[in-house]
């Protein structure tokens, strides 16, 4: 394994390097020429900027590597690692499929599923042998005690039903044939690489007629922090987060906030998720870093990053009708 700054990649990446914050063998994976990028997130709620972020990403890095891509809305991981009504994680499930579509995901080059998909749940089950509670205790996201602290999570058998329906997400292309998997996820998600390899070390001793042969390689988006001091805007945590459901003065009241433990956040969402070129954002960064003294430029930048969050939310507002 080979962590690197992202630095490193930003010829493979271009422009959409800034939105990852390290890389764990991307450019073996990539030398390879036969891969497939494996990445997803949660229905749990409307879309936050930080689920934008990585919406947004994942166009951006479609076409940039041009390589075979699975999007995977994690349905039933949602439903066993938090506590949400399944008919709302269907509701926001189907929703979030069709805003990824119209944001300009490219289901001809790609794949977008959810984790009610037979060979999944199969190979779920074909990998549940070479890992151990211990394996699942030592790799862990990094957030769950917060989650834990808020009553957030699922019960214990749900966590470890869900960590495995996301390794075999990351092990889907070496299981085809592919030559390796390019995994794309928050960083608090490394511990699915981490799991995902010893999957394969520990086939290939024990089984190796049956072994899968193939490399993991990972990207990790930079996390969008969260309103409030969090560290993470999260759809699960209502007051960490801007999201694209709710009304227009909420969000206006959000975005336009003048305290102080807000404006990182709000530096982030227009940093990963606004859609804006590379010298618009610097622009806003500078009026960021500059302040106090340039608030009157800062709030100009979140009035504009106000009309672009709008145009996503009249967007979202859409997949209702569909």
């Amino acid at each position: 394994m080979t962590s690197r700054d992202v630095s490193a990649y930003s010829t493979v990446l271009g422009s959409t390097a800034h939105r990852f914050v390290t890389a764990d063998d991307v450019d073996v994976v990539v030398a390879t020429r036969d891969y497939e990028i494996i990445t997803g997130f949660g229905p749990t709620n409307a879309p936050t900027a930080g689920t934008l972020s990585v919406m947004i990403g994942i166009i951006e890095l479609q076409r940039a590597l041009s390589a075979r891509m699975t999007v995977v809305i994690s349905d039933l991981g949602a439903w066993n690692c938090r506590r949400i009504a399944w008919n709302d994680l269907c509701y926001y499930r189907d929703r979030m499929a069709r805003f990824l579509l119209d944001l300009g995901f490219d289901d001809s080059g790609g794949t977008l599923r959810t984790h009610q998909d037979r060979d999944n749940l199969i190979r779920a089950g074909r990998i549940a042998r070479y890992l151990g509670i211990d394996d699942v205790q030592a790799n862990q996201e990094e957030f769950i005690d917060l989650y834990g602290a808020h009553g957030l999570l699922g019960s214990n058998v749900g966590l470890l039903v869900d960590t495995l329906y996301t390794v075999a997400d990351v092990l889907e292309p070496v299981e085809r044939g592919r030559k390796a998997t390019l995994m794309v996820s928050g960083m608090e998600e490394a511990y699915f690489t981490k799991l995902a390899r010893i999957v394969l070390e520990r086939q290939a001793v024990r089984e190796p007629g049956l072994a899968w042969t193939g490399l993991i390689g990972a990207l990790y988006f930079r996390v969008v922090r969260g309103l409030g001091g969090f560290p993470k805007m999260s759809k699960s945590l209502p007051d960490s987060a801007v999201h694209l459901g709710l009304s227009e003065l909420e969000i206006a009241a959000r975005i336009r906030s003048a305290r102080a433990e807000d404006q990182p956040a709000l530096m982030d969402a227009i940093d990963l998720a606004s859609g804006w070129p590379e010298e618009k954002r610097r622009a806003a960064r500078r009026a960021f870093e500059s302040l106090p003294d340039e608030a009157a430029m800062w709030a100009d930048v979140k009035e504009g990053y106000l009309d672009t969050f709008r145009g996503f939310a009249g967007q979202w507002k859409q997949t209702a009708d569909a």
